[in-house]
């Protein structure tokens, strides 16, 4: 009598065991996180940098549409791995990331307009000068266009009388 005793207590605590092994081992499948969690997440910061050199750079739109899409697909993995244990806290830190982002954009939008104020403000600045060289150039041209003129009309003297019956009588155009 002891004997069936005996094996019913041992297949009584074998079996809880089990159940407390299996209910721990599921618990803790659930809460690994997933295989390919940190090429994502290196893909992630990567995309992150870029983006933040592009706003260094001041090139907007191509940062705007990286940083866009970036924030989607980290999106898309947070809410993928929603239930698993940490995901919160790695939730923070993509948001403050994103935050940073936002910033130096704000940051270099502001700088931007000033370095374009200050661009305009030089070129204003600079129309004397630029107007006085303009205005040097086409009186240059003009010298030139009348020194190519006397020299056609010293080759052409000989032929001009020739070809026209009368000699050839210059228009002289003064300043």
């Amino acid at each position: 009598m002891r004997l069936p005793v005996l094996i019913a207590g041992l297949l009584l605590c074998s079996a809880n065991p089990a159940i407390a092994v299996e209910q721990s081992s599921s618990a803790l499948v659930a809460q690994l996180t997933p295989k390919d969690s940190a090429s994502q997440m290196e893909f992630f910061s990567r995309e992150l940098d870029r983006a933040e050199q592009l706003y260094d750079n001041l090139m907007f739109e191509e940062a705007d549409r990286i940083a866009d899409l970036t924030i989607a697909r980290i999106n898309a993995f947070l809410s993928k791995n929603r239930g698993i244990e940490g995901v919160d806290e790695i939730e923070a830190v993509y948001s403050a990331r994103v935050n940073q982002l936002r910033q130096l954009k704000a940051f270099k939008a502001v700088a931007r307009e000033q370095m374009e104020r200050e661009g305009a403000a030089n070129y204003d600045q600079k129309r004397d000068t630029r107007e006085r060289k303009l205005r040097e150039q086409r009186k240059h041209q003009y010298r030139m266009a009348v020194e190519a003129r006397r020299i056609a009309e010293a080759h052409a003297t000989r032929w001009w009388s020739l070809w026209a019956g009368r000699s050839y009588s210059p228009i002289l155009i003064f300043n």
